[in-house]
């Protein structure tokens, strides 16, 4: 909680303090926020109370920067990318039953790659 909920509180009240102090840019913003995060923090899964507890809370508060602060012109967004092809999720995938299992989790019939995520992001 400490990490995940406060150490992102704490960096998005820092960030926002900023735009606050800025102009309104040739999009309308005074700046913009995308929070990477688990999808643990909307879905549930068995084992991971601590953890999903923990993310649970950082989706919460994404929610809630994006209504406190439209009107200031900050845009607030998340992508929660579930499992991608990243160094964090190698271990688990240098197993075929792993993936398979990961695969059947999602309703695409791959797994997501970073490029796929930067995508999102670039957009927002």
């Amino acid at each position: 909680m400490g990490i995940n909920g406060k150490g992102t509180a704490t960096s998005l009240r820092q960030a926002i303090k900023q735009f606050l102090m800025q102009d309104i840019d040739e999009s309308g913003s005074r700046g913009r926020i995308v929070k990477i995060f688990s999808s643990a923090g909307i879905t549930v899964t068995r084992n991971e109370t601590a953890y999903i507890a923990s993310k649970a809370a950082v989706s919460m508060l994404t929610k809630s920067l994006t209504l406190d602060h439209a009107k200031g012109l900050t845009n607030v967004n998340a992508v929660c990318p579930g499992v991608a092809r990243t160094a964090m999720a190698s271990t688990n995938l240098r197993d075929l039953a792993i993936i398979n299992k990961l695969k059947k989790g999602t309703p695409w019939p791959w797994l997501g790659e970073p490029s796929d995520i930067a995508k999102v992001v670039a957009f927002l």
